[in-house]
């Protein structure tokens, strides 16, 4: 448990009744205006059904928060209409921790330099390839190499953000490698990031809960 969480208007949530836990059961909405003790969300969608809440019912919120996710119980005190309807929610008083940024793994295709550590003086030579998969704790690559376990990477790749692309240059430790089905020679090489900083996970793990938001979008 913890403090009040930190939530931002136009920051993307999910949103489900309180007594319902399968993944079908949760629906995309965003915050629109915050206040003191409460705070007002868009009508909630899944694809194009909304969600409609009385007054007074309970549910569940899940958001990205300071690099984590967590979740949160509310209650729908009220509705306005600011251009577009909202519900007005109250603000919790605690939340939990859902899963530490280094579990959160997704599937993630996305295109990918590395190359191996050069020696004092020289550039890296980095080879163009692309990702597997992809936590805000590692990465893993398709590479051209049957790296050995403990081997070091430079990797970079660039991650399209709300408010456009940010680059990310990172160090990778191989901790397993293993061919690729069907060919010998592309291996997938898993990589745990080494003094990954603070910020550089809360970005990778915002691309990820973006991500993981995407098919409860309206279409």
């Amino acid at each position: 448990m913890a403090a009040r969480p930190r939530i931002k208007i136009k920051q993307k949530v999910r949103i489900a009744r309180a007594d319902l836990n399968k993944e079908e059961d949760w629906y995309l909405t965003d915050v629109q205006d915050i206040g003191e003790d409460e705070f007002c969300v868009s009508i909630p969608f899944q694809g194009v059904m909304p969600l409609v809440l009385k007054n007074g019912e309970l549910v569940k919120i899940s958001m990205a928060n300071e690099g984590e996710r967590i979740e949160f119980k509310s209650r729908v005190i009220g509705w306005r209409a600011d251009n577009i309807p909202l519900y007005v929610l109250s603000l919790p008083d605690e939340y939990t921790r859902v899963q530490q940024r280094e579990f959160v793994r997704i599937p993630a295709m996305i295109d990918v330099c590395y190359a191996e550590v050069p020696e004092s003086g020289k550039e890296p030579a980095f080879i163009n390839s692309h990702s597997l998969d992809l936590s805000a704790g590692g990465i893993r690559i398709v590479a051209k190499k049957n790296y050995p376990k403990g081997a070091h990477l430079l990797v970079r790749f660039s991650l399209p953000l709300e408010n456009g692309p940010v680059e990310l240059n990172l160090l990778g430790t191989v901790v397993r490698t293993q061919p690729v089905e069907g060919s010998s020679i592309r291996f997938q090489v898993a990589l745990k990031f080494v003094d990954i900083k603070r910020k550089q996970q809360d970005l990778i793990f915002r691309y990820i809960f973006n991500k993981m938001l995407e098919p409860r979008r309206p279409r």
